[in-house]
């Protein structure tokens, strides 16, 4: 499966990238399971909190990711 993984704000300057697409061997996966692989990827991601949004939504850990999704790691907004 192909997914779409997008990073915001000052997660990108941690991957140094806006974008990128990863393909996965299993058809669906947790979440959870991109988190722990995304944090082992980019060293630095598991010291900073951020949110994960699948297909514009916010989701929690337990959310399954299906084929073509987009993925978007959201740092905290700060807002007036």
């Amino acid at each position: 499966m192909t997914i779409t993984i997008k990073y915001f704000g000052s997660l990108v300057d941690i991957t140094k990238k806006k974008e990128e697409q990863i393909v996965l061997e299993n058809d669906k996966i947790s979440v959870a399971f991109l988190k722990s692989k995304i944090e082992v990827a980019y060293e630095g991601m598991q010291n900073v909190t951020y949110s994960i949004a699948v297909n514009q939504s916010l989701s929690g850990l337990d959310v399954t990711i299906m084929n073509q999704d987009e993925i978007a790691f959201l740092p905290p907004f700060a807002g007036g």
